[in-house]
């Protein structure tokens, strides 16, 4: 797992110190090695953890003639079997790794030559007689890639702080996708924080060629619920691709272990990788002193029904002053306040081994939202008049008490509510977000007013949704969560908060062959009634203690409502109301005040919003350079 920067600049030709600035903002991603080349108007750079072939696993890589040179960040789960193929069609590796495969599988296939990989991944391949660029980025969006480009200039790298050390990179921020921050607690993919840079979306291949650069898909999610067979077959054929998936990814150079939160999906990944492997498994799961967000006892029965070698640490996820080393790891601001556990988990597991394996993307694929039902239980309504469940829905809010905590009975009814007031997609944006349009616009200050109007973040789901493909309601919202949750939330929050202490993440879960399995099999065989994920606990309940399968949903949640009447109260008034954000006009006081008297008071629960603008300048505060 590395980071990867790099430019080419027929107008200024890049040199040693350029790309010595772009890497550094990549140091904690790859702390081991750093490596560039200079040719021309082309500079390439690596930063490097070393994971496979750990001496001989130096970068930029080159192929036999120099002709092409390979700068990646990522796993390829199947290089060998690429190898061995290679090895016979007359090819020569000078190393064992999986990055110098992709190289001659570009030379044999082109651009094609990602279908072939089962992996995540992220790379440039250069032809550095014509400054030529070749880039992709992995199906679901593991691993990240930025980018920024004009006339005669194309810079990439995995992070926008890199890009942002150019001089000619717009780094003016982008009021648009601070707007749509607020609504989703991340920045929609193709956006950035940054005006001039964008992210590649997953599944995409780029290619620079003479100043132009153009994008095409090559791969996008499909839940067509195609599947032929029976359901006992299914759960076979299950059972044998997360064999298969996981034994892929215990293959390391460096100590290996499991992260274990005591819920399904992690406990499911640890008791397959205990089978593969002939000694007693690492494991690592942190608490917390408050019982409501503890799985310690949950995590410690898997540990001991499996025999593994478990870690434990207790942790404080409120220390304020952690808060902004995590916020600035992040490169742009993202909210979602799991980041906090995800964060002290990965530097608890580092201290231990490099790399972990985890349980992520089981409920995208496999229904573990209880927001699915909801969205298949509403669809009953449609039916209903508007005058009548809007009338109800009203009457629900009318009768309860004021949402001042999003996890109790009033505050899920209130969204509730909500909801029914909504159709279709709408619908599902407001199980989604906690932000309204009208309340974000009254915050804004003279610099966010100048950038808009803003247009509804409503349409970020409209547009993904134009782009699924045809079929029931419930497969589409699957298939968006894919698009857009998964991608820009879930992913993000892994790969930044464990590359920020050079841990590599691997989930078997997003496994090339899992992935497309999961989505050709029917909804009723990923929810039922009230049961979630079925088919993840038909087929390895029996691996576990007899409690884990019959738990309900618990999330990597924190209690930031209450820190934000408690303990963070001051520190979040001190830097929102007197920081970067009122002080350079983006936002206004006055009603930032408002905001945190209504949360203070329990007249509503405002945690979401002021935890998004917390995050938002303290990342601004961390800069080295005031924003534009």
């Amino acid at each position: 797992m590395c980071g990867i920067a790099g430019i080419v600049d027929r107008l200024q030709p890049p040199d040693a110190g350029i790309l010595e600035r772009m890497a550094a903002p990549l140091a904690r991603r790859g702390p081991d090695d750093f490596g560039f080349h200079v040719q021309g108007p082309i500079g390439l750079a690596h930063r490097r953890l070393s994971i496979i072939d750990l001496a001989a696993g130096h970068q930029p890589l080159f192929n036999e003639d120099r002709t092409l040179a390979l700068v990646f960040n990522g796993e390829i789960y199947d290089f060998e079997a690429h190898r061995r193929i290679l090895l016979a069609r007359g090819h020569t590796f000078s190393t064992h790794t999986d990055s110098e495969v992709l190289l001659h599988l570009y030379e044999e296939h082109g651009a094609e030559m990602v279908r072939e990989l089962n992996g995540m991944f992220a790379f440039v391949i250069c032809h550095l007689e014509t400054g030529e660029l070749f880039m992709a980025r992995d199906r679901l969006g593991q691993k990240p890639f930025f980018y920024s480009f004009t006339e005669g200039r194309f810079a990439f790298a995995s992070g926008p702080q890199s890009l942002a050390t150019l001089h000619w990179v717009d780094s003016r921020l982008d009021t648009a996708s601070i707007h749509d921050y607020l609504e989703f607690q991340y920045i929609p993919t193709p956006s950035t924080i940054y005006q001039g840079i964008h992210k590649l979306p997953p599944g995409t291949r780029g290619y620079w060629r003479k100043g132009h650069f153009v994008t095409d898909t090559w791969w996008r999610p499909d839940v067509r619920a195609e599947y032929g067979g029976s359901y006992t077959s299914a759960c076979r054929e299950l059972r044998e691709l997360m064999d298969a998936a996981v034994k892929r990814r215990l293959v390391a150079d460096v100590p290996l272990g499991l992260f274990l939160s005591g819920g399904l999906d992690s406990s499911i990944i640890c008791a397959i990788a205990q089978r593969a492997t002939s000694g007693a498994s690492k494991t690592f799961s942190i608490g917390f002193p408050d019982p409501k967000y503890d799985e310690r006892s949950h995590a410690a029965s898997v540990a001991a029904h499996l025999k593994t070698e478990h870690h434990f640490l207790e942790v404080q996820p409120n220390d304020f002053n952690r808060l902004a080393d995590i916020v600035s790891a992040y490169e742009e601001p993202f909210s979602d306040s799991s980041m906090l556990p995800t964060s002290l988990l990965s530097q608890f597991t580092r201290q231990h081994v490099t790399v972990a394996l985890s349980g992520d993307a089981a409920d995208e694929l496999f229904g573990g939202y209880y927001r699915h039902r909801l969205m298949k239980l509403a669809q009953h309504l449609d039916g209903v008049p508007d005058i009548l469940r809007h009338g109800f829905a009203r009457l629900i809010h009318a009768f309860l008490p004021p949402k001042a905590e999003e996890r109790t009975i009033a505050g899920r009814l209130h969204r509730l509510s909500e909801m029914l007031q909504n159709d279709g997609i709408a619908r599902y944006r407001r199980l989604l977000s906690r932000v309204p349009h009208g309340l974000k616009e009254s915050l804004y200050g003279e610099r966010m007013q100048l950038g808009g109007p803003f247009t509804d973040s409503l349409r970020v789901l409209e547009e993904h949704l134009r782009t699924v493909h045809e079929q029931r309601f419930i497969e589409q919202i699957m298939e968006l969560d894919m698009l857009t949750y998964l991608n820009d939330d879930i992913l993000v929050k892994v790969d930044r908060a464990s590359m920020a202490f050079g841990l590599e993440v691997r989930s078997p879960f997003l496994d090339k062959d899992v992935v497309e399995f999961a989505q050709r099999l029917p909804y009723k065989w990923k929810q039922r009634g009230n049961q979630r994920k079925r088919i993840l606990i038909d087929t390895f309940a029996e691996l576990l203690p007899p409690a884990i399968p019959k738990r309900a949903k618990m999330g990597f949640g924190v209690p930031v409502a209450a820190w934000l009447r408690g303990e963070w109260l001051q520190p979040a008034r001190e830097h929102l109301l007197d920081g970067e954000l009122v002080r350079l006009g983006y936002f206004q006081r006055q009603p930032l005040e408002a905001l945190f008297a209504e949360h203070v008071a329990r007249q509503a629960d405002h945690s979401y919003l002021l935890y998004s603008l917390l995050v938002l300048e303290l990342w601004m505060a961390g800069l080295s350079v005031t924003p534009r």
